[in-house]
């Protein structure tokens, strides 16, 4: 029986080469805590297929939108065989009063961490994710290189943010996009680092348009049994 955990969701963990992403918008703020655990209810009963590891999801805190994040171990299985095989795992979102997505398959291809974190760690409290378009996966690996590279020249490689823990650079598995999932004490310190850092960075590598997305609570991690 799958098990389910309040702890932060391990994004690096070694097991997993594949997440399957999904974003649903366009809810209602005073459903979306009822519409958040009927998904893990679901989650927690269903068939889960092989290879499957854990599914995360996470409640917008703008009360409108939720993000799911499956991980899997597998090697060399296509995106369509994996949409598949978690069809049945997949939330009914119009019903949930939500606008689809699409699930998307993404590798993870770096994370950057500040030099220093504290000790213990603590809570994360906020998730900021983007999704971001890219002609092919030379250019997207090229441009997370490139905009690392250039917060490095004017930030310093410290990556001494107050509040941050973790940016984790994902390059779907088509090549055709980048997804950035973010860990952060609190959103308050969050909101500071887009403005201040992200955005103009976003705008020097010709990104500014897509904007620096949503913004996340962890809610849940569903795990497979064993």
């Amino acid at each position: 029986m799958p098990v389910t955990s309040h702890v932060r969701p391990d994004i690096g963990r070694a097991d997993v080469t594949t997440a399957l992403v999904e974003e649903a918008v366009g809810g209602d703020s005073g459903r979306l805590p009822a519409t958040a655990a009927a998904i893990v209810s679901h989650w927690e009963s269903a068939e889960w297929p092989a290879g499957l590891v854990a599914l995360s999801l996470f409640t917008g805190t703008d009360g409108t939108s939720l993000l799911s994040y499956a991980q899997w171990s597998t090697d060399g299985v296509s995106e369509a065989a994996l949409r598949e095989a978690s069809r049945t795992l997949r939330p009914d979102w119009q019903a949930l009063g939500l606008t689809p997505g699409e699930p998307r398959a993404f590798e993870l291809y770096r994370v950057v961490r500040p030099t220093e974190l504290p000790d213990p760690l603590p809570d994360v409290q906020c998730y900021p994710a983007a999704f971001f378009a890219m002609n092919d996966g030379e250019t997207a690996r090229a441009w997370v290189d490139g905009l690392l590279g250039k917060e490095e020249k004017t930030e310093g490689e410290d990556r001494a943010y107050p509040g941050a823990l973790a940016a984790n650079f994902h390059v779907s598995a088509d090549d055709s996009g980048i997804f950035l999932l973010s860990e952060w004490v609190s959103e308050a310190e969050a909101v500071v680092h887009i403005k201040e850092v992200i955005e103009p960075l976003l705008e020097y590598m010709g990104q500014a348009e897509a904007g620096a997305g949503r913004r996340y609570a962890f809610h849940a991690t569903v795990s497979a049994a064993g």
